[in-house]
């Protein structure tokens, strides 16, 4: 299990929910990560070229609204 997937498996025991997409840019041939986590009325979301950066990302923001 990599960390990326540690820090969701966290995440979800707090009671938060996630998805995520792969998002390709034809033109520029890069890719992008668009993650999402829900907590009841609680929504947070981010874009960002790896999956573990996006990730890591809302983890901080999650701890820095439950602190």
């Amino acid at each position: 299990m990599q960390d990326w997937e540690r820090t969701l498996a966290l995440l979800r025991d707090k009671g938060w929910s996630y998805a995520y997409v792969k998002c390709v840019d034809l033109e520029k041939g890069t890719d992008t990560f668009y993650v999402s986590i829900r907590r009841g009325e609680e929504s947070l979301t981010t874009l960002r070229p790896t999956l573990e950066e996006a990730v890591f990302s809302l983890s901080r923001l999650a701890e820095a609204k439950a602190g």
